[in-house]
Formats: structure tokens, sequence, C-alpha cells
């Protein structure tokens, strides 16, 4: 991981939202939550089609999530938190804690 998402991580977790109030901040915040939503996604060793498909979604909405180029909905978070097997606010965190 990189140290940038581990910063933002660390100031998630203690419940500094003042990171993520710029554009800039939003789309970084967005691109490490993709890259959380990659790492889980590969941790339950599953390819971005069945991932999509356990969601519903298409693979090309679920691209554009894991790299960042769009923000998700909060139905979403559950959906992911329940098929990835962790806790929603984890999303919020970007943490398996």
């Amino acid at each position: 991981m990189s140290a940038s998402f581990l910063k933002v991580s660390h100031t998630l977790k203690n419940n500094s939202f003042s990171m993520v109030q710029s554009k800039e901040e939003q789309q970084e915040f967005l691109r490490q939550l993709g890259e959380y939503i990659v790492l889980l996604r590969k941790q339950q060793q599953l390819k971005q089609i069945d991932l999509a498909d356990l969601l519903d979604m298409d693979v090309r909405v679920l691209r554009r999530i894991e790299k960042g180029e769009t923000n998700i909905q909060i139905l979403l978070v559950f959906q992911l938190a329940k098929v990835l097997n962790v806790q929603p606010e984890s999303f919020i965190t970007l943490s398996k804690d």
C-alpha cells in the first residue's frame, strides 16, 4: 500500500474527515477506496467479472470504481461489505478492522 493510502486510512480512523473536503482530496479518497476494493476482491480470490456478477452490476462500472473514477452509492457499500466479508465502516476507514 502507498504511503498516502496509509496516511488517509490513519486520518479517517481518527474521525478527521477534513482530509476529503477539496476536489483533489475527494478524488484521492476515491482512488484509495478503489485500491481497497481491489485488495479485498483479490483476498477473496475473485476476478472483476465474478465480483460484478455477485453485485449484479456491469463489470465496466466496477472497473471505474476500482480505478477511483466514480463515486459509489451507500447501498453498494453494504453489498460490497457482505460479498467481501468486511464491515461497511471499513469503506470509510479503508481498513479491515
